[in-house]
């Protein structure tokens, strides 16, 4: 009979005697790479999902249901030595999500998202046994395995907090005007690449600024320049091939790609 739930379902493919000899081999190291991997792809559903159109929501199921699936495997690892099961992972966030929301499940008062993320951040402290005078650095423990847009991104919001912030938009423009000079300047590859560095810096922060996540938008931009090419190499293979093309000719057929699939 096929099992019924996905932890069920992870029990069987881990079964010692009829399980699946792939799952049996796994361990936690050897299933980060895969974790890793289908978060990106369900960040890359995201990128392209729109609500309501039934093709990128069954995508997004599906991605997600992908990372569910790691979540699930981690769990039954842990059940198999004795540490945790899938139970126990979900009773913990549930135990801590009522913590930190005494708005909602207590009788803490909080008007706006600005004042839950006060309390969010007091509570995170008491829970580590921090008094106020053992406040962590502003910009300690930020996750390694974030990607460098999304590290730039927290870093901006970090710093905004403590009042380390530009005073407008314009003043964020401004900024990225002038890296962007200083990066024309250089000559010297070490300094071209701490000045790329500073123009990039200085764009997460606009798009943080204007409420955009840069690395959605990255995303989206490289799915919308995939589609565009593939029609410009479609064009290139049907006129002889990439050898045939002269630049000119590939700019006028890029431009009609994006007439197409703008």
């Amino acid at each position: 009979m096929t099992p019924a739930t996905l932890p069920a379902l992870m029990s069987a493919l881990r079964d010692p005697v009829s399980g699946c000899p792939w799952d049996r081999k796994q361990d936690h190291q050897s299933l980060a790479k895969y974790l890793k991997e289908e978060t990106a792809e369900a960040l890359d559903a995201l990128a392209t999902h729109v609500p309501g159109d039934e093709a990128t929501e069954r995508h997004l199921r599906e991605e997600l249901g992908d990372v569910w699936l790691q979540v699930v495997f981690h769990a039954q690892l842990a059940q198999e030595r004795g540490a945790w099961d899938f139970h126990e992972l979900e009773r913990d966030i549930v135990a801590k999500l009522v913590r930190r929301h005494p708005h909602v499940f207590g009788d803490v008062e909080a008007e706006d998202a600005e004042a839950v993320l006060v309390n969010w951040k007091a509570i995170k402290r008491d829970e580590k046994g921090q008094g106020e005078d053992q406040e962590p650095r502003v910009l300690e423990g930020i996750p390694a395995a974030l990607s460098p847009l999304d590290t730039a991104l927290e870093i901006g919001h970090r710093c905004a907090k403590v009042g380390f912030e530009w005073p407008d938009l314009d003043g964020v423009l401004d900024k990225v005007k002038e890296e962007l000079a200083e990066l024309q300047a250089e000559s010297e590859p070490e300094r071209v690449e701490a000045e790329f560095g500073d123009v990039l810096f200085s764009l997460v922060q606009w798009a943080r600024h204007k409420g955009l996540d840069p690395d959605r938008a990255l995303r989206r931009q490289m799915q919308r320049f995939e589609k565009r090419f593939q029609r410009v190499e479609d064009f290139a293979l049907q006129q002889g091939g990439w050898e045939a093309q002269d630049l000119p000719t590939l700019e006028k057929a890029w431009q009609a790609a994006k007439a197409v699939a703008p």
